[in-house]
């Protein structure tokens, strides 16, 4: 049986690390990487964190353990090609039979994936959160807890939900989009990178 390690060392590694509990599979992490240039050692839940340059992908799958999609993007790119990512679903999520979750992908507890979604390569869907009927997320979506989607939306690549927030059915989010807390989306963010908040959420001028 193949070994398991994270890389990143932060609270959602944390949780991560929770997440394995939950599904009975804490014992086969044997390591928690950071970047080498960023590396001091330190504990994280027991486990002393190694400089991700002694990871060894012939033996262990690697868990890309941060919330940021940008950052998740750019793990990904430094990290060997033969690389194997393991997807997570906790326990008391729920995914139906006609949904499919692609590779390192992690889904939170409570979480809820409802009928003919396709879910992207390291997406992110943390506590709670909603996803409805026929949406697509590209790679690297991320959500904060309690996010709630609605069906037949399109999430770019990169776009990231903040806490509470709330997208209204057939809408399309642009990649690297960043919806902030508790905003709630009634149209089309269409803006690559934006940032949009309120209700309804509108996009933040930069200043």
């Amino acid at each position: 049986m193949r070994k398991l390690a994270l890389y990143g060392g932060g609270g959602f590694a944390r949780e991560v690390l929770m997440l394995l509990e939950d599904m009975g599979l804490s014992d086969r992490v044997v390591a928690v990487y950071e970047s080498d240039d960023l590396w001091t050692e330190r504990i994280v839940a027991g486990i002393a964190t190694q400089p991700i340059g002694r990871f060894d992908p012939a033996t262990t799958d690697l868990v890309l353990a941060v919330g940021n999609p940008q950052a998740r993007r750019r793990m990904q790119s430094s990290l060997p090609a033969q690389t194997r990512y393991p997807t997570l679903v906790h326990p008391d999520a729920r995914i139906h039979r006609s949904s499919s979750v692609g590779e390192g992908s992690i889904i939170c507890a409570g979480s809820i994936v409802t009928c003919d979604v396709v879910i992207g390569r390291q997406v992110n869907l943390n506590l709670i959160t909603t996803i409805g009927h026929d949406c697509h997320l590209e790679d690297f979506v991320s959500t904060a807890p309690g996010v709630n989607i609605s069906g037949n939306c399109i999430l770019g690549a990169g776009a990231y939900f903040g806490t509470n927030s709330c997208v209204r059915e057939k809408v399309r989010v642009a990649p690297d989009a960043i919806v902030g807390m508790g905003a709630v989306v009634v149209g089309d963010l269409p803006e690559a990178g934006g940032v949009y908040v309120g209700s309804p959420a509108r996009l933040k001028p930069v200043r």
